[in-house]
């Protein structure tokens, strides 16, 4: 099942790189548990169920034009997860400043539903957070 689910992992970002970020959607379990960074934050930001991550991407893109996510690298980690190292591009709604970031995923399945998705910069603090190491 794991290479199945890096093959889905890498059709989704295949769509987000053309700033379709409402591909995967469809993936998500109803009770998915959402994680990410915000660079102006001290603590990850946890979003808990499908209405929950889309609140809190509907606000996030708002302060984006163009918004893209990358996957560079895609590898499946044990049976049910996929690691991904890629970037994110993006240009400022206000400010006009474009950005490129490194970003990593790594996407959790069950019965082919994505019930944990966490974002981080740092490659190995994504895979310590979700209990793996390099």
């Amino acid at each position: 099942m794991s290479q199945e689910n890096v093959e889905v992992v890498r059709q989704v970002y295949a769509e987000w790189e053309q700033g379709l970020m409402t591909a995967g959607v469809d993936l998500f379990d109803p009770k998915i548990v959402f994680e990410s960074f915000m660079p102006d934050a001290a603590e990850r930001i946890v979003a808990n169920g499908a209405d929950e991550v889309e609140g809190f991407m509907r606000e996030f893109l708002a302060q984006w034009r163009d918004f893209r996510l990358i996957g560079d690298e895609f590898r499946a980690v044990g049976k049910d997860k996929v690691f991904v190292v890629g970037r994110q591009t993006a240009i400022g709604r206000q400010s006009g400043v474009a950005v490129e970031l490194p970003i990593c995923s790594v996407w959790t399945f069950s019965d082919a539903r994505v019930v944990h998705l966490l974002f981080d910069l740092d490659p190995q603090r994504a895979l310590e957070a979700v209990g793996l190491s390099e």
